[in-house]
């Protein structure tokens, strides 16, 4: 049975209260089984359901209601995952084959993200002292070149060739240090 697209308007509780019933428990078990508490999986799923029932809402859901249900635990798996890696740093390590996510990731592509930004952090490491807090203010602290260069007393055009030069020396440490994990 196809979920009319305005499901919500005509029988918005007892379609709630069956998307909690069906998927609440499993996502609880999700993850906990994956690190978490019952209290985390409570607020992943509150999340998830508000973006799923948005999305149904909106029109931009289309489906039966087991597709529907399929939808909410995809957004419980990613939230988490999110979080995962928030908490974790971008080290995370799922007790469940994602493999049969629509698209986004599996576990295999987890991982490779994870040992990417392990070379990417072992490669800004390396680039030396001034590239790092150049790299630093600009992409993570967001300061503007105009602050930077009055902080280091130089023109912002001299400020903008050396953040352009220690990128081409980041990206140099992260090939060579790809190519030797190969």
């Amino acid at each position: 049975m196809k979920v009319p697209k305005d499901i919500w308007k005509e029988n918005p509780e007892i379609l709630l209260s069956k998307a909690y019933e069906d998927n609440f428990e499993w996502c609880v078990s999700y993850v906990r089984k994956n690190s978490g508490t019952a209290d985390n999986a409570a607020d992943i799923f509150q999340e998830s359901i508000s973006i799923a029932w948005i999305n149904l809402k909106e029109g931009k859901f289309q489906g039966d209601s087991e597709n529907f249900n399929a939808y909410i635990r995809q957004v419980c798996k990613f939230k988490w995952i999110n979080q995962l890696r928030s908490i974790s740093n971008n080290k995370i390590i799922l007790k469940e084959d994602l493999s049969d996510f629509e698209g986004k990731t599996d576990l295999d592509s987890v991982e490779q993200d994870s040992s990417q930004i392990d070379l990417l952090h072992a490669s800004f490491s390396s680039i030396g002292e001034k590239c790092r807090d150049l790299l630093d203010k600009f992409y993570f602290k967001r300061e503007s070149l105009a602050t930077i260069a009055q902080q280091h007393n130089a023109t912002e055009a001299s400020v903008k060739t050396i953040k352009y030069r220690c990128m081409v020396r980041l990206r140099k440490a992260y090939l060579e240090l790809s190519k030797g994990n190969e």
